[in-house]
């Protein structure tokens, strides 16, 4: 385990115990990203052309993320860290696709022997970070709260919807059940017939996370669709999952609710 990531989960460790909060740390910090947000997310679906065409907001997303980068996650609050993560995905996610645009697919950038998601894209405390290193050595390990495969967008189709406002400390809790709620209640991720449950591929590659949130993927889901429990705890039907669409969510391929 990398000295950052020590360093990272020795201050989460020691706030959830004290449940200190510190001043100044959402609010103004996530506002040019939360205008950003409102304008450029289209339901589920993000103009990507209209932000690349229009200098100034593609110039604030990059002020953004610069700013992200200055601050100290490690002094923050657990609400205020884990929203400062989220946001720091997803608009370093929207960078890295801006920086390459036009794309198909966020898999177009990088080559066969590299991964967008293995590319440098932030300096946070002294070090360098990728996307994978962001989810999978800092937001999952350190936080333990399964609603982030809600709220983290991958630029795809596939993902749940990037959310169309900043993730605070102050609605932190409320932002991350709403679009755990939203997403699970869509047929593409979770679609229940007689003899199966289909679901999205994020509930395979994640199925620890939501056991160790609520004992099982099944029993994750039902307390987000409680008017489902039945047929989900239900064991005859075996559950599946989907082919992860890779597209760029520029479009959304489904009609709106």
């Amino acid at each position: 385990m990398n000295n950052f990531r020590m360093r990272l989960m020795a201050m989460g460790a020691f706030l959830a115990l004290t449940g200190i909060l510190l001043a100044g740390e959402s609010g103004n910090l996530h506002d040019r990203y939360d205008a950003l947000l409102k304008k450029y997310v289209k339901g589920e679906s993000f103009d990507y052309q209209g932000l690349f065409g229009n200098k100034a907001d593609l110039e604030a997303l990059h002020r953004y993320v610069d700013q992200l980068a200055g601050q100290q996650p490690s002094q923050m609050s657990r609400e205020a860290a884990l929203a400062f993560w989220i946001n720091l995905y997803n608009a370093g996610t929207l960078r890295l696709v801006l920086d390459h645009y036009p794309v198909e697919s966020i898999k177009d950038i990088g080559g066969l022997l590299s991964s967008p998601w293995n590319k440098k894209i932030v300096t946070v405390e002294g070090e360098e970070l990728t996307l994978n290193q962001i989810e999978n050595e800092v937001i999952r390990p350190q936080f333990g709260d399964a609603r982030i495969h809600f709220a983290l967008n991958c630029a795809s189709i596939g993902c749940p919807p990037l959310a169309a406002e900043a993730f605070t400390a102050e609605k932190l809790d409320q932002q991350l059940t709403r679009v755990t709620r939203q997403a699970l209640g869509k047929p593409r991720w979770v679609e229940i017939s007689s003899g199966e449950i289909r679901l999205t591929k994020i509930f395979d590659w994640y199925k620890s996370d939501f056991e160790a949130s609520a004992g099982s993927v099944r029993q994750f889901i039902a307390v987000y669709l409680p008017d489902q429990k039945e047929a989900l705890l239900d064991e005859s039907r075996k559950l599946t999952f989907g082919d992860y669409d890779w597209r760029l969510n520029k479009r959304s391929p489904y009609p709106p609710d």
